[in-house]
């Protein structure tokens, strides 16, 4: 009788707690910025912001397709990151860089930490950013007709 009681909690302790942690999956969380500067400015600047702002190690990089791979080093640990670089445009058609940050294994402060620390690069570097373009106005629903047209005529 004791043995099916132990074998009971036991068992309900690895279907309430081991087995859910043993079946979840590391999120993989990824930051994401915008910014109006041009892909040169933001480029160049991610550049430094990693090699000698933070001094992490620069596995490989790639300007054209716009990827930046480190090594991202806190307490003697070293954790895989990445930063994408990514031509788009905005609501109103503005040309902006898309900058996603990733740093596996670590929680997403991290990445957003990286990515306020590129803007306020940014800023200090190139000034304040391009103003992005001011949607065009709705079309109008007065149809008024055009001075001097044909049916502003008097007819006879």
């Amino acid at each position: 009788m004791r043995a099916r009681i132990v074998l009971g909690i036991w068992l309900g302790v690895w279907l309430g707690v081991v087995a859910p942690l043993a079946l979840t999956s590391p999120a993989a969380a990824r930051s994401t910025d915008a910014h109006t500067y041009t892909f040169d400015q933001t480029w160049a600047a991610a550049v430094r912001l990693i090699a000698v702002d933070f001094r992490f190690p620069i596995s490989d990089r790639d300007q054209d397709i716009g990827y930046i791979l480190f090594e991202y080093r806190e307490g003697g640990r070293a954790h895989h990151g990445s930063l994408e670089l990514v031509r788009a445009r905005d609501e109103n058609g503005t040309p902006v860089v898309r900058v996603v940050a990733q740093v596996n294994a670590m929680p997403s402060y991290v990445e957003r930490h990286l990515l306020d620390r590129l803007r306020r690069k940014l800023t200090d570097e190139y000034g304040s950013p391009p103003p992005s373009r001011r949607p065009p106005p709705p079309p109008s629903d007065d149809a008024s007709p055009d001075p001097g047209s044909e049916e502003d005529e008097p007819t006879s």
